[in-house]
């Protein structure tokens, strides 16, 4: 379909409890699908101030809903 995929590896407490996939709409919006893609693979290397490395690893969910959503 011409669309990116990309996806999170979630662990609970170090055990490894599923892949959440992540279908990006990159010919609707190229430049939030690309960012998105760069923080889920890591790929931008560092923060110019800070540092810290620019993707989602050891991101934390705050709250929970089963079959509805993570934040």
């Amino acid at each position: 379909d011409g669309n990116m995929y990309v996806f999170f590896e979630v662990e609970i407490s170090g055990v490894n409890i599923g892949r959440m996939i992540f279908k990006l709409y990159n010919q609707i919006v190229p430049k939030t699908a690309e960012n998105f893609r760069a923080l889920c693979l890591g790929d931008r290397g560092q923060g110019l101030i800070t540092k810290m490395p620019l993707n989602f690893g050891g991101a934390k969910f705050h709250r929970v809903i089963p079959g509805f959503m993570c934040q």
